[in-house]
């Protein structure tokens, strides 16, 4: 019954003029314009990774199947090719 008492009280209280409540000190514009900003990045995000098929990074990477793209192959070719003239400097 007490504690009941001491939160309506508390509620009904009308804010001390002297100690204000914290307000939004940059005002509503500046938040909506943030607000609208993260909402334009989360929308380049979802379109990037819907249409270009990019990983979105959750998933575990030992349980994925070996893909092997451009960079790989790339990698291969350079390492196959800096062998090759190893050896030949060596003969």
């Amino acid at each position: 019954m007490r504690i009941v008492t001491f939160v309506t009280v508390k509620l009904n209280q009308s804010p001390d003029p002297n100690n204000p409540p914290p307000r939004n000190i940059f005002g509503w514009r500046i938040s909506f314009i943030g607000l609208g900003a993260m909402l334009l990045l989360v929308a380049l995000a979802a379109y990037r990774h819907y249409s270009l098929e990019v990983p979105v990074g959750f998933d575990d990477p030992s349980t994925q199947p070996e893909q092997r793209d451009y960079y790989h192959e790339k990698a291969d070719r350079e390492a196959a090719e800096a062998d090759s003239l190893r050896r030949h400097r060596q003969e």
